[in-house]
């Protein structure tokens, strides 16, 4: 049995009636942070882990889009400030194609996870409710209201006054679900009141009304237990935010024991992706969007940079600096070990590595390092596909040039977007030998000769240590003396690769002008 830890859960969790029905869920009440994609593919990460252990396996997204509006996201005009209190479901799309706000959200989320290959089946709470779907554990819960209230209240301490009930209704007269305050159910129809609460005003409108068919939403503890049950779901974990002592999934989890008859999903804790220190929030608008990031890098990356970690870790990426291409010679380090060119001590790094791939099996090919493939990008008169099958030593193979082409494109927009000050670098017109020592300048000559007759970089790098030791220096400061004289920096990506993607002669004639 596999170490890692979604081949664990998949031998640990109970199937339900001979299947199991990996879940996740999501509020698309704002542009959804690539924070939330950690969810996404850990559930799918299970998912394929349960369906290569050879059981029956199914993954259910939900978009929980009968919520109330409660926040306002940063980028709508203040126009839409009129829908707070209104399901999300039923506040317009501030771009035309989408049904609603909710819609609008979603679709865009759901577009960079499926990138991933992350394709669950996707559901929508307004959907389950208005088809009928919830009517029966919704009357189980207006029912058992009463154990409902003690549950609150014996496992998180929250007060609710008798008579209270764990449902809201759509307002008849304003439209608003998150201002109704709920009583009195008879069997049919319910008692409510449209009241002011701290983000939207109620319009005072009272009335009773059948809670079926998308009238009314259960309260959110209770919708979440109830929807395990709608959906049949065996396996479904959360943020650890809901997992303090007497929180929402403790809550949750006696709900679907104790009132709607049904065994809660192994659950399990994970930590948050944060970014730069600062959790990300979705309806306050904070943190890169799902999207931004899907469009910085590679979706492999992407995924992998969610899958290496286990869920219990939480993981803090800022996009700023050497962060990216850190990234990129990790997954290439990864690559060689699952293709068995270096050997490792964690024995999970080919499964982490296969689980990441993106559409296809992973293929053994020559993957240039990205810090190089942007250094080039930024010479000028330089052939990037020429410099790197010099550095290779040997052509390029197709699926080689393919992935060389998408290193390019995504260097350019790590450089404009994320590089540091010292990852951008050009060639100096004029080179300052007087900053140079009189045996730095000696054995930058020395080498002029070397790299105009030999092309082997070992070679030429055995050169390199001869003339450092006859001119009594540091192999560092030959290379501080070089990248000083080509670029005007102490440092910079590797020397004899740079060097032989220059043009050879210019090279040596810069060298022996030392």
């Amino acid at each position: 049995m596999s170490n890692f830890w979604a081949d664990q859960i998949a031998e640990k969790a109970e199937q339900l009636d001979g299947r199991h029905v990996v879940s996740d869920a999501k509020t698309p009440s704002g542009r959804i942070h690539v924070g939330s994609l950690r969810g996404v593919v850990i559930h799918d990460l299970i998912f394929k882990a349960v369906k290569d252990s050879g059981q029956k396996v199914e993954y259910v997204y939900r978009f929980d889009d009968f919520v109330p509006m409660d926040g306002f996201p940063p980028e709508l005009p203040d126009s839409f400030r009129k829908h707070m209190g209104e399901p999300l479901c039923n506040v317009p799309s501030p771009e035309k194609g989408y049904d609603s706000l909710a819609q609008y959200y979603a679709f865009d989320f759901r577009e960079v996870f499926e990138k991933l290959d992350c394709k669950p089946r996707i559901v929508c709470a307004s959907e389950s409710y208005r088809a009928g779907e919830m009517n029966q554990l919704i009357r189980t819960a207006l029912e058992k209201a009463e154990k409902i209230r003690e549950i609150n209240v014996c496992i998180s301490g929250a007060k609710k006054q008798e008579g209270w009930l764990p449902i809201n209704v759509v307002c008849e007269k304003c439209g608003k679900i998150g201002t109704t305050k709920v009583s009195g159910f008879d069997g049919e129809t319910v008692l409510y009141e449209c009241v002011d609460v701290k983000y939207a005003k109620g319009c005072g409108h009272s009335a009773r009304i059948s809670p079926f068919d998308g009238n009314a939403k259960l309260t959110w503890k209770a919708d979440w237990a109830a929807t395990w049950v709608l959906h049949n779901v065996t396996i479904e974990g959360a943020g650890k935010d809901h997992y303090a002592a007497g929180g929402s999934r403790d809550v949750a989890n006696h709900l679907a024991d104790e009132v709607f008859g049904y065994k809660h999903p192994y659950n399990f804790r994970y930590e948050f992706f944060i970014m730069g220190g600062k959790k990300m929030s979705t309806s306050k608008g904070i943190g890169v969007s799902a999207r931004q990031m899907s469009e910085s890098m590679p979706p492999e990356l992407l995924r992998f940079l969610m899958a290496r970690y286990k869920p219990q870790t939480a993981i803090d990426f800022n996009p700023d600096g050497d962060t990216i291409p850190k990234l990129y010679d990790d997954w290439d380090r990864f690559a060689r070990i699952y293709f068995s060119h270096e050997t490792a001590r964690d024995p999970d790094i080919p499964r982490i590595f296969a689980l990441s791939q993106v559409g296809s099996a992973p293929k053994d090919f020559f993957r240039p390092p990205f810090s190089f493939v942007a250094f080039l990008r930024q010479l000028p008169n330089v052939k990037v596909v020429d410099a790197i099958a010099d550095y290779k030593g040997s052509k390029l193979s197709k699926e080689e040039k393919d992935e060389l082409a998408k290193r390019i494109e995504y260097a350019k927009i790590w450089l404009e977007k994320f590089a540091p000050e010292e990852a951008k670098v050009q060639l100096v017109e004029k080179p300052d030998y007087s900053v140079l020592s009189e045996g730095q300048k000696k054995a930058l000559r020395d080498f002029a000769e070397v790299f105009g007759n030999e092309k082997d970089d070992n070679r030429q790098m055995e050169a390199v240590k001869g003339i450092c030791s006859k001119n009594s220096l540091t192999v560092g400061e030959f290379f501080e003396a070089a990248y000083t004289v080509f670029i005007g920096r102490k440092k910079g990506p590797k020397l004899l690769p740079f060097l032989k993607a220059l043009d050879r002669k210019k090279v040596v004639a810069r060298l022996s002008n030392a």
